[in-house]
């Protein structure tokens, strides 16, 4: 038998997953409290056990796909083979990015009119920066450029990689996952000095860092 924490989590977890659900299906402005406590099953009573509103369903939402990716991006970097731990930690990255569109893209809509997501935002991209840094630092990044400060470096990759997996997700670009992986994880790795190859992630493979696909936006 169920103990009753093991009971309170699953009715968290099934409110979590009707939330994004109707966000999905009715978007996040139509949705009600009275909308996902139908989906998931549960009553009122139960959702405001765990939530006090939508925006909590939804900033909860979030915060457990930004664990995910943290978590990912940690356990997939080695010091000892910084190139292609840069290479599977973007390729890693995208896919996560892939899985939660629904969410990324939603938190990017909620963000632009409310403050608080715009925070959750912010916050965000500063742990994304911040963890880049510390991975660059342990790494002890052999061959960085000169002139570059590795904390604005770290803002920049960041940028890179959240503003460009945005772009091809939301634009549509006909750039596949592992083109993306490659180009930016090359930039990086190149600028840091870890390797002057790229590795590919299906056959092991290498492929020169500077060659360039040139893609076009599917319109």
């Amino acid at each position: 038998m169920a103990t009753q924490k093991e009971r309170n989590a699953e009715t968290r977890r099934r409110l979590l997953s009707a939330a994004r659900e109707v966000f999905a299906e009715k978007g996040y402005a139509p949705a009600t409290v009275a909308d996902i406590v139908k989906c998931a099953g549960r009553s009122h009573g139960s959702f405001y056990l765990h939530f006090t509103n939508k925006e909590a369903v939804l900033r909860a939402l979030l915060e457990d796909a930004m664990a995910q990716v943290a978590i990912e991006s940690k356990t997939l970097w080695r010091w000892d083979e910084p190139g292609a731990s840069v290479r599977k930690t973007v390729r890693r990255f995208i896919e996560e990015f892939g899985e939660d569109r629904d969410l990324w893209l939603l938190l990017d809509q909620r963000s632009s009119i409310e403050p608080v997501f715009k925070e959750l935002s912010d916050q965000w991209f500063q742990r994304l920066a911040g963890g880049i840094a510390r991975e660059m630092v342990a790494t002890e990044t052999p061959g960085l450029l000169r002139g570059l400060d590795p904390e604005i470096l770290a803002q920049v990759f960041a940028a890179m990689l959240s503003d460009s997996t945005r772009a091809a997700y939301q634009e549509g670009y006909s750039w596949t996952g592992d083109e993306m992986a490659d180009e930016i994880s090359s930039i990086w790795s190149r600028t840091l000095g870890y390797t002057e190859m790229t590795a590919s992630a299906e056959d092991g493979a290498t492929r020169p860092a500077n060659r360039r696909r040139r893609r076009t936006p599917d319109r």
